[in-house]
């Protein structure tokens, strides 16, 4: 019986499903389909058709052209009978050497991947010409975290509002410098550009004091963008109690050395038991 006031709930033939992917970004122009160049997207759709699954997965967000991903999810509705563990496996053979999928989970009705997310992270590389003086890197990252107004570090195309950047780490290693960006509302550009900021101020090409009126008072300066290829989506987090990926999965594909990039390490991408086609190859950071 149908309780007065309220509508009924529908019965649906599909349950959702959330696919942890990986991508080596320098070949594409982004995420997003686009006409006449090759995409992400493009690739997905394509895999998605060939295996005959439903084309309707959601990204938990867009990168742009050169950006790799480490771990982007994708939300799609299968069919009710179709087992979420298998869709990995189902689509990995139509996937190309630089586009992977290390696992599929099911998850809760609702579960949106970009809706539902609650934290990204991101890794940039720096060479150790590019990383400067550490200390003063290490400074200047310190300006960064907070929630505010981050309007001078990124494109006017993404809306003005508070953004919250929880912290950016200095990791040293033997090739360079990794900066690790965790945050919740990066706005596009916006990653590229505090790196720009940064690295700008540990190899004294602008002074501190600029970076942090820029951060505290949004006094504009010419802000340099880095270039895309350094930069990695590295996760995406979820509350708990949505969270289709649980500890162990995390754990089980999460690259412990500072420096690796996500086609660098997608052998560790690769849950126990899953399928995958790694593209090959260390290249050095731009």
């Amino acid at each position: 019986m149908v309780q007065a006031g309220r509508p009924p709930v529908r019965d649906t033939p599909f349950s959702v499903v959330a696919l942890w992917c990986w991508y080596d970004g320098r070949a594409f122009h982004g995420y997003q389909a686009q006409q006449g160049v090759r995409t992400v997207q493009a690739e997905v759709l394509r895999a998605f058709a060939e295996a005959r699954l439903p084309r309707n997965p959601v990204v938990a967000g867009r990168t742009d052209r050169g950006v790799s991903a480490r771990m982007q999810v994708l939300s799609a509705k299968v069919l009710r009978d179709e087992d979420p563990g298998a869709v990995a496996a189902r689509l990995s053979p139509f996937f190309p050497r630089d586009v992977g999928v290390v696992m599929s989970r099911p998850a809760p009705q609702g579960f949106h991947a970009a809706f539902s997310a609650t934290s990204k992270t991101y890794h940039y590389e720096l060479s150790g010409e590019q990383a400067g003086d550490v200390t003063l890197l290490r400074r200047a990252a310190a300006c960064v975290p907070g929630t505010r107004d981050f309007l001078v570090f990124h494109f006017k195309t993404s809306d003005r509002r508070a953004r919250r950047v929880d912290a950016v780490e200095v990791l040293e290693h033997a090739e360079g410098v990794t900066l690790r960006f965790v945050g919740a509302q990066f706005a596009r550009y916006m990653v590229r550009m505090l790196t720009g900021a940064l690295a700008a101020v540990s190899r004294g090409e602008l002074p501190l004091e600029v970076l942090e009126a820029g951060l505290s008072s949004q006094r504009p300066f010419h802000c340099p963008i880095a270039p895309p290829e350094g930069l990695t989506l590295w996760s995406v987090g979820y509350p708990a109690a949505v969270d289709p990926f649980s500890a162990d999965d995390r754990l089980a594909v999460t690259p412990v050395e500072p420096g690796a990039r996500a086609q660098e390490t997608s052998e560790r991408l690769v849950a126990p038991g899953g399928k995958g086609d790694p593209s090959p190859g260390r290249t050095s950071t731009r």
